[in-house]
């Protein structure tokens, strides 16, 4: 150790994964905060997503974060024309080949945030390059670092998708939603830049003044020609959940991404700060059967 706060970091690293989850919550709360966590004392959406991520019950919705179980939930609901193609599911990484693969695709971890390629073309890749990158998020465990329960013992396989093409920008649609009613959608753009910009939208495409501090604001946008049919996807899907983040990709056809249930792991400050707390008061987060 070279000096004393890097003896209380490896402290701090070594001790951290042994904290029960309630307790290793806490700590991040008060990290984050500098206020010891109170249910009595629900003020913001910070708050709020702490407190529901404090819920044993949030792990009976690990088949909805569950990027390939969740296909069967959207497929009953609204049928399978809004999932990505799937091209292969790979248990090991055994099961990829790249010369089974198409030119362009994506690869995505089956189970936490973070974990995906997109190839735009394969010949830039090897097979090796591929299996290691799967290898290493197969041997992942996104639930200990995070603690969101409902990632925990999800059987983690690897996704290979179609890949979906855009004129331009291909945004990602973030729809937040309460009781099955549409809040606000948040709309990322310019990803490929590496400083993502943020707008939000009212679900009839009105622009919000809603932002968060650490994104810069983009130009507002045409509103996309599948909108509504957008709209009408996440409040199908939504209706059953008290509260869930549905993620779109809009283009000539709406694509189904993913659910999230605790977004940013409530590391998250919408701004102004009188609209973060109006969200926060206007959300009773339950597990429904």
């Amino acid at each position: 150790m070279r000096n004393l706060a890097d003896y209380y970091e490896f402290i701090k690293s070594s001790i951290r994964p042994l904290l029960p989850t309630s307790l290793y919550i806490r700590y991040e709360y008060y990290k984050y905060t500098g206020r010891v966590f109170s249910k009595n004392r629900i003020e913001t959406f910070s708050d709020r997503i702490f407190s529901w991520k404090m819920d044993k019950k949030l792990s009976d919705y690990s088949v909805y974060v569950d990027k390939y179980k969740v296909r069967d939930f959207v497929n009953r609901k609204a049928g399978a024309d809004y999932l990505p193609k799937l091209i292969k599911v790979c248990k090991t990484t055994d099961d990829f080949d790249i010369a089974d693969m198409p030119v362009k695709f994506v690869i995505k971890l089956n189970n936490g945030c973070g974990f995906n390629l997109v190839v735009t073309d394969k010949s830039q890749y090897s097979n090796n390059e591929i299996r290691e990158l799967m290898a290493h998020w197969l041997q992942s465990d996104f639930y200990s670092t995070s603690r969101e329960r409902q990632y925990k013992g999800v059987e983690q396989v690897v996704l290979c998708e179609e890949y979906i093409e855009s004129k331009g920008d291909l945004k990602d649609y973030k729809f937040y939603c309460i009781d099955g009613v549409i809040e606000f959608v948040q709309v990322i753009g310019e990803r490929q830049n590496g400083a993502t910009k943020h707008n939000y939208y009212s679900k009839d495409w009105k622009p919000l003044n809603i932002s968060r501090e650490e994104y810069a604001v983009g130009e507002v946008a045409p509103k996309p020609s599948k909108f509504e049919e957008a709209v009408e996807l996440v409040e199908l899907l939504s209706k059953d959940f008290s509260f869930v983040r549905v993620d779109l990709y809009i283009q000539d056809k709406v694509y189904f991404g993913e659910l999230t249930f605790t977004p940013g792991n409530g590391y998250i400050k919408f701004l102004p700060v009188s609209y973060d707390k109006d969200l926060a008061s206007r959300m009773n987060l339950v597990i429904k059967a």
